[in-house]
């Protein structure tokens, strides 16, 4: 077996993210045929709602200064980024929560399904509980604790996947699935609080309020330029989980969700995986300008290697496979999938090279792209009737933009800027 594990630091530190997170993935994936048993496609729905909320919000909840930990060279400077972030993200929480106990019955009318306004509540939780896990997993990721961030989604999977399960046989209401997903991430974050100040408390005795504003300034592309790009990123995804329920009713949109759950989670987890790695080596002072360019080939020969048996599989038999797999009620999801593929697999190999645009500090180029998909899932949405025709023009304009990422990324591995 040692012949055939990697040799190098850099294979190794892969290697074990990517076993914890195959893992992780494969407990939701691998049940996801009992709970579209026990869960409607209307119940799907309205989590996918919910969840495309929970999305958008957490991408502001840290004010994105998580993204700069890995950064500066001094761990005193990152713990302050930490804390930073941490602050951020309670302010943000309370806010929403604010914001929601005195609006709630207007968003839920805004959205046109008033079944969702008691959810509502739960959004400043879960956003919460998201900005301390973005948070940590930054920290741990910048001190090299694979194996913590292995056992970690591993942790999170299990305990979400349980309470789906458990919750289905209880009502099959739609919100234990919410339930489930909040369980999840409670356990995420304890796990790795714990971690943070078991091993590296140490790290947190110099924490200062003028480190922590002289930092804020210092990272501040991150806010102006990263959470435009990151916000408009997410809604181009999610904003379909929101307004398929408005037009084309909770079924289509729990369609929707059930490809997103089974092509953009396992694939985006096993990219977040290779990016964590990936950000490390790019940000190691020793890295010269010579490995940047090698590292970039490596990593798109690798990411085009590994992407490209699960694309051909559900190119040739995605209807069939989501018809046996999650039963026959389920069929429209596998025709989404075979059209989603290509973009996925595209995006796949975008995702971790993009990450130069983060290295050369080009935050700006980023927003541009992010806005470029948000149009595109607006422009859908508006000028086509059908959810099918909307998934093409996704799939379509979506793949071109990710093309022109890894084009750019690699002029980037190029240049020295």
């Amino acid at each position: 077996m040692k012949r055939f594990l990697p040799k190098s630091e850099f294979g190794r530190n892969v290697v074990t993210l990517m076993t914890g997170t195959v893992i992780a993935q494969a407990i939701p994936i691998a049940i996801s045929p009992i709970l579209t048993r026990l869960y409607s496609p209307e119940e799907f729905g309205l989590f996918a709602l919910y969840m495309g909320l929970a999305a958008i919000l957490s991408v502001i909840v840290t004010g994105r200064y998580e993204q700069a930990i890995m950064l500066p060279a001094d761990d005193d400077d990152a713990a302050n980024l930490v804390v930073l972030s941490l602050t951020i993200t309670v302010i943000i929480s309370l806010l929403t929560l604010l914001l929601i106990f005195f609006t709630s019955d207007k968003i839920a009318s805004a959205l046109e399904k008033p079944e969702i306004e008691a959810w509502l509540l739960l959004l400043p939780v879960t956003i919460f509980l998201t900005g301390i896990y973005q948070t940590l997993n930054y920290w741990n990721n910048r001190k090299k604790q694979y194996k913590t961030l292995a056992k970690n989604r591993i942790y999170q999977s299990t305990t979400m996947s349980i309470a789906h399960i458990g919750g289905g046989f209880i009502s099959g209401s739609g919100i234990f699935l919410i339930f489930g997903d909040l369980i999840g991430k409670f356990t995420s974050a304890s796990f790795l609080a714990l971690n943070t100040f078991k091993k590296d408390s140490s790290s947190f005795i110099d924490i200062r309020k003028d480190k922590q504003i002289s930092l804020a300034k210092r990272y501040k592309k991150f806010p102006i330029f990263d959470t435009g790009a990151a916000l408009a990123n997410v809604s181009s995804y999610q904003i379909q989980n929101i307004l398929f329920p408005i037009f084309y009713g909770l079924s289509s949109a729990g369609f929707y969700f059930l490809v997103l759950r089974v092509l953009q989670a396992p694939l985006s987890l096993i990219s977040t995986s290779l990016t964590d790695v990936y950000k490390q080596k790019l940000t190691d002072p020793k890295t010269t300008e010579n490995d940047l360019k090698r590292y970039y080939k490596k990593m798109f020969v690798f990411l085009f290697s590994i992407g490209l048996p699960p694309l051909v599989l559900f190119m040739f038999i995605g209807e069939e496979l989501f018809s046996f797999i999650f039963g026959s009620e389920w069929q429209v999801a596998g025709e989404y999938a075979i059209i989603l593929a290509p973009m996925f697999y595209i995006r796949f190999i975008a995702s971790p090279l993009s990450y130069f645009l983060y290295l050369k500090e080009k935050q700006e180029i980023n927003v541009l792209g992010n806005f470029t998909f948000l149009i595109c899932s607006l422009a859908s949405v508006i000028f086509f009737k059908s959810a099918e025709d909307v998934v093409i023009f996704i799939s379509v304009t979506f793949s071109l933009t990710y093309i022109a990422y890894i084009i750019y990324s690699f002029k980037l591995s190029k240049s020295n800027l």
